[in-house]
Formats: structure tokens, sequence, C-alpha cells
């Protein structure tokens, strides 16, 4: 995939970030949830 064009990586990479934030923000509520 690093052999594709700029915009194909910048996609893959905001695309990676998004989904590790939305990783982060679902386990942090499951936490909040858990502990309230």
């Amino acid at each position: 995939m690093a052999t594709g064009p700029l915009w194909q990586r910048i996609a893959w990479f905001v695309a990676i970030w998004f989904a590790s934030v939305a990783a982060l923000a679902v386990v942090a509520f499951a936490i909040r949830l858990a502990i309230l």
C-alpha cells in the first residue's frame, strides 16, 4: 500500500487514526459505564 499515490497513503493514515481514536473512546465509555 505504500507504493500508492500520496492521497491514498493519507487516506489510509486517516482511517487508521480514526479507528484507533474510536476504539479508545469506546473503551473509555465502557470503563465509565462499568464504574458508574
